[in-house]
């Protein structure tokens, strides 16, 4: 192991452990307690997913980064689905850990490509929440799905994220339908926007 894996394993690890942490601190603020569930559920996905990157590709670097950027966008999806929360830390993980392993997850990818993905996909998720507030006097979304679909943005192509924020735009729309039948008014868009990308990834893919 040389001193770069190392200390992007130890980065991974570090991040992954600040994710579960946010979880933790965000659920003490609005239920007086940390849920046990969540952390365990967010760590044990990020971390069997970044064993089997390790698996498939023997780049510890890359196992590294999606240990990171996993976990977080569980405890993302988990805070937006329990409290309409999302905490910009979470992005920030999934941000860095991109800038750190993007390319090797997608040869030819260039930084580029990834800061012109990322903002094409803020633009058209804002551009949404602008429509709908508009059309119905409601942002709908807020600030924090703006900057957690930047993050996600950078791990993919343009194109793909463009695919990614119409991918999960349907599916929170369809998510919204399930919701109102519940006569439960509050949208989460984080758990449609993660589905949407990783959809659009695997698509990219296999094409």
């Amino acid at each position: 192991m040389t001193l770069l894996t190392g200390l992007a394993l130890l980065a991974g690890v570090l991040a992954s452990l600040s994710a579960v942490w946010i979880d933790r601190e965000i659920s003490v603020q609005h239920t007086g307690a940390a849920s046990r569930i969540s952390p365990t559920l967010c760590g044990g996905i990020g971390g069997l997913l970044a064993f089997a990157a390790y698996g498939l590709t023997r780049d510890l670097i890359l196992a590294s980064a999606i240990l990171a950027a996993m976990t977080a966008l569980c405890v993302s999806v988990s805070m937006d689905w329990r409290f309409g929360v999302l905490a910009d830390l979470t992005s920030v993980i999934i941000a860095l850990a991109a800038l750190m392993a993007a390319p090797l997850l997608t040869p030819g990818l260039t930084r580029l490509d990834m800061v012109i993905a990322a903002f094409l996909a803020m633009g058209i998720l804002g551009l949404a929440g602008l429509y709908g507030r508009l059309r119905r006097g409601e942002m709908g979304l807020g600030g924090g799905d703006i900057v957690l679909v930047g993050a996600l943005g950078l791990w993919c192509p343009p194109v793909t994220a463009a695919l990614g924020v119409g991918v999960g735009a349907a599916l929170t729309l369809i998510l919204g339908v399930l919701l109102k039948a519940r006569r439960q008014t509050r949208l989460p868009f984080a758990p449609g926007l993660a589905a949407g990308f990783i959809l659009a990834f695997i698509v990219d893919r296999l094409s």
